[in-house]
């Protein structure tokens, strides 16, 4: 007897200092099926006997599975989903959309492109933003937590830009939110990302001055007049991306642009704002995005984004704030893994059976809310939605 106590008074021992890992926690990596490179922040998840757990795969695209599972789900915004019923080593991916294998260019860059490129802003806002139109929408958002899941899908018409309406607006046709619990609400926060975001909308001869650009040469497309250009920043190591570009009517066709902390932090956050927010404890740690939009012409001949795919990664740390808690909770925030769709079709009537338009305010990441602006966040959290539990998928 006295030996059995001893052995068990020094397991507990082990267990309490962490000395003794669990031998439930799995380490695998997630990676490309084509290209054998990792995933990053890819969602490893599973829904049994009523409860939701989840891990997120880092940077070398491994994620560490505390937690009994039966079926494993693994999912990317540009990966087919996955179920797993037995883990290996690695765990892969099949990439939804054409991989673009990285190009390593060492000769000069073509002084061609920066003409053309100057070219594209300066017809910018004739080719895509001189008229007012409607599109049909389709939105539809998922965001992740350890513990908690939440798919917002809604659809309607899209009132978009122009040199008359500074902001976007919708009429919502329906909405439908899916989640592991019944206290979230409608979440409009990445579409409005995506929409203000948009890369020709953002394109200026400042971007242009700070990134380097390449001719792809093997990129086939469509026509002769159509290039691809993979461009980094000059300055940051974590900015990069590609643009088709049409250079007979120097237009953008498409583009992807992939962002990490120090560019987030610099162009989305203002840097005297983010100053204070640290005196305050609060601390980013890790920021990616990853844009992806595709351009289709109109009747009339200018441009809208089609289709628009958004990732973001974002995790930091501040003081125990409850009132910032209180606001998360009201508008459906505090989720680290987010990914989101939106596809627009042209429609040049409002369908029946909408009411008014209701307009999407500009995005934002960091800011000092007054409380008007506190009630339009929590006026688009609390539109009109059915709602269902979510239940483990195929």
């Amino acid at each position: 007897m006295p030996i059995c106590r001893y052995t068990i008074t020094v397991i507990l021992l082990l267990l309490i200092s962490g000395k003794c890992v669990s031998q439930d926690v799995r380490e695998v990596v997630v990676a490309d099926a084509d290209t054998h490179q990792p995933v990053a922040h890819a969602s490893l998840y599973t829904k049994e006997a009523g409860s939701f757990h989840s891990c997120i795969s880092n940077e070398q695209g491994k994620a560490r599975i505390g937690f009994h599972f039966q079926r494993l789900t693994v999912s990317h915004l540009n990966y087919e989903k996955r179920t797993f019923r037995k883990l290996a080593d690695t765990l892969f991916l099949q990439p939804r959309y054409l991989s673009k294998a990285e190009v390593i260019v060492t000769n000069k860059e073509p002084e061609w492109i920066r003409r053309c490129l100057k070219q594209v802003v300066r017809l910018k806002q004739q080719n895509y933003f001189s008229h007012e139109a409607n599109e049909s929408f389709v939105y539809d958002t998922q965001s992740m937590g350890t513990d908690n899941i939440y798919r917002f899908h809604c659809t309607g018409l899209l009132r978009t830009r122009d040199t008359h309406h500074k902001q976007y607006a919708i009429l919502l046709d329906s909405a439908q939110i899916i989640a592991s619990d019944s206290t979230r609400l409608t979440d409009m926060t990445n579409l409005r990302r995506m929409l203000y975001e948009d890369f020709v909308a953002n394109l200026d001869n400042s971007f242009i001055r700070s990134h380097r650009f390449f001719h792809n040469a093997d990129y086939q497309g469509i026509s002769s007049n159509e290039v691809e250009l993979r461009f980094r920043s000059k300055h940051e190591t974590d900015d990069r991306g590609w643009i088709v570009l049409d250079t007979a009517r120097c237009i953008i066709l498409g583009a992807q642009r992939v962002t990490g902390t120090k560019t987030n932090r610099q162009e989305l956050i203002e840097g005297i704002m983010y100053a204070m927010a640290r005196v305050f404890g609060y601390r980013i740690d890790t920021w990616t995005r990853d844009y992806h939009v595709s351009y289709a012409l109109r009747d009339n001949g200018t441009l809208y984004p089609a289709e628009i795919r958004y990732k973001m990664y974002f995790a930091g740390h501040d003081s125990e704030d409850q009132r910032q808690k209180e606001f998360n909770d009201q508008t459906g925030g505090g989720f680290p893994n987010m990914e989101a769709t939106l596809r627009l079709s042209t429609c040049s009537e409002s369908p029946s059976g909408y009411d008014q338009w209701l307009e999407l305010p500009a995005s934002w990441y960091i800011r000092f809310n007054t409380d008007d602006d506190r009630q339009k966040e929590i006026l688009l959290s609390n539109l009109p939605a059915t709602f269902s539990i979510f239940e483990n998928e195929p």
